[in-house]
């Protein structure tokens, strides 16, 4: 290797034989990602002629993978990141780096093979024995969208806007009808066609000349070099008088309140646009979910990321998010399955997350699984069973002590025990024979604890059951507090939990970067790829064996376009 000396800085260095010192000579992370994208089939591999200069799309894939690894998933930050890592220009081996715009569509392919890139991965951690197939969990998280709360609005305060808006905005066309000459000598129809294309003009324009004053602030702060220019007297009126001939014929004393009122009828009738869209996307959505049933006034629709929805988090309280599911497997914490949904609910996401993840690695019958008291139902505890796997859910237990779970049921006698011992037979049953209504009217008219146990105006405690459902749950929660159970149960939070706690720190990964359902949803499985990524990453550093696998098939691309 070169000698260097550190007094002088601008001596030659052979940079080829320093990359061999640092990246051939050991286990490298930026050998692995070369080996690992050879590994891959993806379809978008195909070459195109994108980019300059010329590139292989497997290269420039190693390259965006392994800045992912050191937590870079921006475009620009990829970029930046290759020009300054030496294992990123290792995997280039003298191909220029492209433009970010390029390393954009790059991601974006990657992400829609997104499902095709997930299975591989998981097949190459199948091979390496990573994956038990004998005990897995299921778990959420709630991560923030690219969307402020503050930019979302309740359905029926959606409605009240919009209608005061409009008043606004007829108030507004009123208010500059004296300033036009021809404003009688057309119909209403075309004034107002008139008035709203001349008010975009302006708002443009003065959009424009904010923006450009903003810039030159800055480089009067920042740039020390900087010397501002003698602004142009009156040119602002005549580039407005220019862009709308509506101004040429205002008075010089009217002038600035008419541009005011045109940039206001542009504003508002820009922000009445903006409500009116969101309201129909709100309509259609409920009414392809929901079909004719009524909106409730409090439903809320984001203006910035229309799929996202205000959930309450653990940490940071109310927020516009996502709620994204992984299936782990607890050998090694490997992601099987993923799901993303805008519910907060997380009963809801336990059944989508199972059918992607058995996509993927075919039937788990036979598995245990384990989850939280949020995924805790009768229909999850049903799908379970029928797809053969031993399911364990803890439960939430109601603080009060004449809660419907106080009440211990009789399945010989068909009765239910109230906690001060009395005795609740059935007395009649609705809905098909499906729930039945279970009381005792003397025992409770003789309690001094009824006013305590129910707030019935009759001050009698009835029970519901239904006897389906709360079967299929007073089974599951006999099978959670069973040794089993408890000892499954008992690795809920070391299993699964902490595949949130590796993204977030490894990835630096609290808040959504794309918006919508589609695109949360692929981010949601890049993030959980990367994460099995490194669940790899550590076998290829412990493992000579696996090491010497790697460095057999390690070659630099060829581009064979």
């Amino acid at each position: 290797m070169a000698q260097r000396s550190p007094d002088a800085p601008n001596q030659v260095v052979f940079f080829q034989e320093l990359l061999q010192e640092k990246i051939e000579h050991k286990p490298h992370a930026a050998r692995f990602f070369s080996y690992l994208v050879d590994e891959l089939d993806l379809i978008f591999y195909a070459p195109l002629s994108m980019g300059a200069p010329p590139y292989t799309r497997r290269t420039l894939t190693a390259v965006i993978l392994y800045a992912m690894y050191h937590g870079h998933y921006a475009a620009q930050k990829i970029c930046k990141f290759a020009e300054d890592s030496i294992g990123a220009q290792w995997l280039l081996s003298g191909m220029g780096m492209p433009g970010y715009k390029t390393v954009e569509r790059t991601i974006d392919a990657l992400l829609n093979e997104a499902d095709r890139f997930l299975s591989q991965i998981i097949g190459i951690c199948e091979g390496l024995a990573l994956i038990g197939r004998q005990r897995m969990y299921i778990d959420g998280t709630k991560v923030q969208a690219n969307a402020s709360k503050h930019k979302a609005m309740s359905y029926e305060h959606l409605i009240n806007k919009i209608n005061r808006q409009t008043n606004e905005l007829e108030a507004l066309f009123e208010s500059i009808k004296p300033y036009i000459d021809e404003a009688e000598q057309i119909s209403e129809e075309e004034l107002k066609a008139c008035i709203h294309e001349q008010a975009q003009r302006v708002h443009h324009i003065l959009r424009q000349q904010h923006q450009q004053e903003l810039r030159d602030k800055e480089q009067q702060v920042f740039n020390l070099d900087y010397e501002e220019a003698e602004k142009s007297q009156g040119l602002e009126e005549e580039t407005l008088k220019t862009s709308s001939p509506l101004l040429n014929d205002v008075p010089t004393e009217s002038f600035e309140q008419t541009v005011d009122l045109l940039n206001n009828i542009a504003f508002t009738h820009n922000r009445l646009h903006t409500m009116e869209q969101a309201k129909t996307t709100l309509e259609q959505k409920w009414k392809a979910e929901h079909g004719n049933q009524k909106i409730p006034e409090g439903k809320q629709i984001n203006f910035t990321d229309t799929d996202s929805s205000i959930m309450v988090t653990k940490h940071h309280g109310v927020q516009q998010c996502y709620n994204h599911f992984a299936w782990v497997d607890d050998k090694a914490h490997i992601i099987l399955g993923t799901h993303t949904s805008n519910n907060a609910s997380d009963q809801l996401g336990l059944q989508p997350t199972l059918e992607h993840a058995e996509n993927i690695c075919g039937s788990l019958a036979g598995v245990q699984a384990g989850a939280d008291a949020g995924f805790f139902s009768a229909h999850n505890i049903a799908v379970m069973q029928d797809k053969g796997i031993d399911f364990y859910g803890s439960y939430a237990v109601a603080k009060s002590p004449f809660a419907k779970d106080k009440f211990v049921y009789d399945t010989q006698a068909d009765t239910y025990t109230c906690p001060e011992g009395h005795t609740l037979t059935r007395q009649k049953t609705k809905k098909s024979g499906r729930i039945g209504k279970y009381s005792n009217q003397e025992a409770c008219l003789a309690c001094p604890l009824s006013a305590q146990c129910t707030k019935a105006q009759d001050g009698i405690r009835k029970i519901d059951r239904d006897m389906e459902h709360d079967r299929l749950r007073e089974e599951a929660k006999e099978k959670a507090n069973t040794e089993q159970g408890k000892e499954i149960l008992s690795q809920r939070k070391s299993v699964p939990e902490p595949v949130w706690g590796n993204i977030q720190v490894q990835d630096g990964w609290k808040q959504m970067h794309g918006r919508g359902m589609d695109n949360a949803s692929r981010e949601f499985k890049l993030h959980c790829v990367m994460h099995n990524i490194r669940k790899i990453l550590k076998v290829y550093f412990n493992s000579v064996s696996y090491q010497e696998t790697v460095h057999e098939k390690e070659h630099l691309f060829q581009d064979t376009a």
